[in-house]
């Protein structure tokens, strides 16, 4: 089992509180019947362990991104952002590809596919790119 050795996992204990952690393998140790995530070195025994299965993005990286600050802003991607933006009338770079849509948009409303800004032009949420022009994030 130390293909597993290296890899993003999540761990399931499959008990009563159905408890996952998230982390890098970093360690398989057979004689003492335990693995170690990263970060944090946690230490989980072999009995304690129903599954493990291996994720292509940890949760935390993912938040991490999420956020993520460049020089004008940052790339919205939550459902937090985009309501922080509506909330407070943040002014928004909207690209599509390597396209400039909008320099200063404003945004009205949105939903889970879709954002709508204040002239009422719906945009895809998949198709473009949001970038509030801040510098936190």
């Amino acid at each position: 089992m130390k293909h597993w050795v290296g890899k993003k996992v999540v761990v399931d204990n499959g008990g009563p509180y159905q408890t996952k952690r998230y982390g890098t393998l970093i360690r398989w140790n057979d004689k003492e019947q335990y693995i170690v995530l990263s970060p944090g070195g946690v230490r989980i025994g072999m009995k304690d362990i129903m599954s493990i299965r291996e994720i292509d993005v940890l949760p935390q990286e993912s938040r991490e991104a999420a956020g993520r600050s460049n020089s004008i802003g940052y790339v919205m991607k939550t459902m937090r952002q985009f309501e922080h933006a509506i909330l407070f009338g943040s002014e928004v770079m909207i690209w599509e590809g390597d396209k400039l849509l909008a320099r200063r948009a404003r945004l009205t409303k949105h939903n889970d596919q879709t954002v709508t800004l204040e002239d009422g032009t719906v945009l895809d949420k998949r198709e473009h790119r949001f970038i509030v022009r801040s510098f936190r994030g």
